[in-house]
């Protein structure tokens, strides 16, 4: 017997007291313990009712029943966090809101980071007018206030040499102290300087900005832009938004909270679709896998069924009972379902096709084989058959009968070979 048998068998056992009381009667009727008597005395044997059903090839689509709970499904599960420090200065939301992404959750007091921006934006102005001055050159007004310092520092040093020059015939004749005349020499040289200095000027400003300065000037731009960015993220950040579309299904964050970039502050997750999670039977893993249909009945809503299927299995199966873990996507219609809900899980195994089938009630068990009775001439035997998948109403038989035998369905546990039956008229069976 396979594992697949062994609890037909059992849930077989329950009716074979209800059919022994039975027996008697029916043995009785068929002659087996009758008083042995002549030929011309023994009255004729009153047939069994029976109901019978034919064995018919068909597709059967098996299944499995499990008990299982709806989850969150991770990739739609998002924690929120903030992404700067901070004293929270508003909550927007309760556990339960619905949200889309995007929406505000939670403020974080934003004054020190628009602070920092203002800053920011006023060094972005200052350096965008530095490289403005140097790409546009020196103004005329610049150019003519040049050469009046050329001319005016020129000025100045030819009358300060015509002096020496004057002075230098006194000190020849020692008309002039020396420290008076060396005083004069200082002042020419000090005029000489200036006069260079202005003249080097004056060309700088004549030849225009050098490139290697606009270069310089640009970088600095382009650093105070990127404190800008930063800036203005730091505002952004003070708004702590939803990442997905969702339900509020954990809320830590309460107003006046210090946070910094490791508080948790709730939970936002898409119950548009959940997690069926469930246990499969090692036996029957080698016919589930990813893509495997089934059926949820939620009890809390009437018995509403919810279709889904098989996403992932867990990666290492129990170690004590080698049950898999089963993780089924299922659409949450109507948003009606929510994590730690209990369900019951209907399994679909692969369908057999061209299956001989009979009626489950017609299979019973023998010492733990199983049998069935099928009528030959009005006459019931019971065979011993090999059993394949089952389902709700049908058993497909493997071995011992073929499509088109007539089986008993009802009263032929226990008749002996060869009984004659009559077959009453039979019920409407149900689908496969």
């Amino acid at each position: 017997m396979t594992p697949l048998e062994r609890p037909r068998c059992i849930r077989r056992r329950g009716s074979l007291l209800a059919l022994a009381a039975v027996v008697l009667f029916l043995t009785t009727a068929c002659g087996r313990d009758a008083p042995a008597e002549s030929e011309e005395t023994t009255p004729p044997v009153t047939p069994v009712p029976v109901r019978a059903a034919s064995a018919t090839l068909m597709t059967l689509r098996p299944s499995i029943d499990r008990i299982g709970t709806f989850t969150a499904i991770p990739e739609r599960t998002a924690s929120v966090s903030p992404q700067l420090a901070g004293r929270i200065q508003k909550v927007t939301v309760v556990e339960g809101d619905a949200v889309h992404a995007g929406d505000e959750l939670v403020r974080i007091d934003p004054r020190l980071a628009e602070a920092r921006l203002r800053k920011a934006k006023a060094l972005v102005d200052e350096k965008q007018a530095v490289i403005d001055r140097l790409k546009h050159g020196p103004l005329p007004q610049e150019v003519e206030i040049a050469r009046q310092g050329v001319h005016k520092s020129k000025t100045v040093m030819a009358a300060l040499r015509s002096k020496v020059n004057a002075l230098a015939e006194l000190h020849d004749r020692d008309e002039l102290s020396e420290v008076k005349y060396r005083e004069m020499e200082f002042s020419l040289k000090a005029a000489e300087a200036d006069y260079a200095e202005a003249k080097a000027r004056l060309e700088l400003i004549e030849a225009g900005t050098r490139p290697e300065m606009i270069a310089e000037a640009a970088a600095q731009l382009a650093t105070a832009r990127a404190d800008l960015n930063t800036a203005q993220l730091y505002v952004e950040f003070c708004r702590i938004t939803s990442p997905i579309d969702g339900v509020i299904n954990r809320l830590l964050a309460r107003q006046g909270m210090s946070v910094d970039l490791s508080t948790n502050l709730g939970t936002v997750v898409d119950f548009s679709s959940l997690f069926v999670s469930f246990r499969v039977p090692g036996a029957y893993l080698a016919k589930v896998g990813p893509g495997t249909a089934i059926d949820a009945r939620v009890v809390s809503f009437s018995n509403r069924l919810f279709h889904g299927s098989i996403t992932r299995l867990s990666g290492q199966a129990n170690l004590n009972t080698g049950d898999m873990d089963a993780f089924a996507s299922v659409i949450n219609e109507g948003g009606l379902l929510r994590p730690g809900l209990a369900c019951r899980v209907r399994v679909w195994l692969p369908e057999v096709a061209d299956a001989v089938a009979v009626p489950t009630a017609a299979v019973a068990d023998r010492a733990g084989t199983p049998v069935i009775t099928v009528v030959r001439s009005d006459k019931a035997y019971e065979i011993e058959v090999t059993l394949g998948v089952e389902t709700r109403a049908y058993t497909q038989v493997t071995q011992g009968l073929l499509a088109g035998d007539l089986v008993v369905t009802e009263g032929g546990y226990g008749l002996p070979d060869g009984c004659p039956v009559r077959i009453l008229p039979e019920r409407p069976s149900s689908q496969p």
